[in-house]
């Protein structure tokens, strides 16, 4: 059986560490290397950051796919995706149609 899949974080992430995305329209910062669905959790709720709430329960594998949102354009689910500099993600609060 081989280790757990996620990797424990040994203090602050450096500011070399995170990535600039767009977000519902508003430029932010993103960990480097994590989910779109782990940095947008981590910036949920913090004010000026994202309109993005956080779910009151998800899977986090791909299943339930109610992280689902728009990664430049086309449709993805966030917990399968990592985040990459310059990114426009659109949560599901600002799709227009």
């Amino acid at each position: 059986m081989s280790g757990p899949g996620f990797r424990a974080v040994d203090g602050p992430i450096e500011p070399a560490d995170w990535v600039t995305v767009q977000v519902d329209g508003r430029a932010t910062q993103l960990p480097s290397g994590s989910s779109v669905l782990a940095a947008l959790l981590q910036h949920a709720g913090r004010a000026g950051e994202t309109t993005a709430q956080a779910p009151d329960w998800f899977c986090a594998i791909g299943q339930c796919q109610r992280c689902r949102v728009r990664i430049n354009g086309r449709e993805a689910i966030a917990c399968q995706v990592q985040v990459q500099a310059g990114d426009v993600i659109d949560t599901q609060e600002s799709w227009s149609g």
